[in-house]
């Protein structure tokens, strides 16, 4: 009984100084600075410090139009949502068959083309295994002449 009483103590004590414990200021998460319609610069927090918290998303996407070769890509956005409509807005300055192709979260992405209108994507913790996932993918399937048209990646 002892035992259960000095737990009990304990976890009171806890629950005190949780609650007596001054909330943290949430960070302000946005773009500095703007290039061709990307974010490039953004204000970020340090884990650790008051007022920080994670880092915020990063979602990246890539379009591509199976016919015409357009690409068009995206990377640093706060949802997949915002990733995937500016890569569209990209691709269909060059092309108006665009699709998405991938899209990725604090990954990177490749999209491979084989000859015809056939296309292929792999994602990756880096550049060079999106590039090889996609190719991977154009080989198993049988492409002829597996090309990268495009990768990118959202860190």
């Amino acid at each position: 009984m002892r035992q259960v009483q000095g737990f009990a103590v304990l976890a009171l004590g806890a629950l005190f100084a949780l609650a007596n414990t001054p909330a943290q200021a949430q960070c302000s998460f946005g773009c500095n600075r703007y290039v061709q319609g990307q974010c490039v610069e953004y204000r970020s927090c340090t884990p650790g410090v008051p007022g920080s918290s994670a880092p915020p998303p990063s979602f990246g996407a890539i379009a591509y139009g199976r016919k015409s070769r357009a690409w068009g890509h995206s990377f640093r956005w706060g949802s997949q949502a915002k990733a995937e409509s500016v890569a569209m807005q990209n691709c269909a300055k060059h092309g108006d068959d665009c699709e998405i192709m991938v899209w990725f979260k604090r990954k990177c992405g490749a999209v491979v083309s084989a000859e015809g209108t056939v296309a292929y994507w792999g994602l990756g913790d880096s550049d060079a295994q999106a590039r090889a996932e996609a190719q991977s993918q154009c080989a198993k399937d049988g492409g002829k002449n597996c090309e990268v048209q495009v990768s990118q990646c959202s860190k």
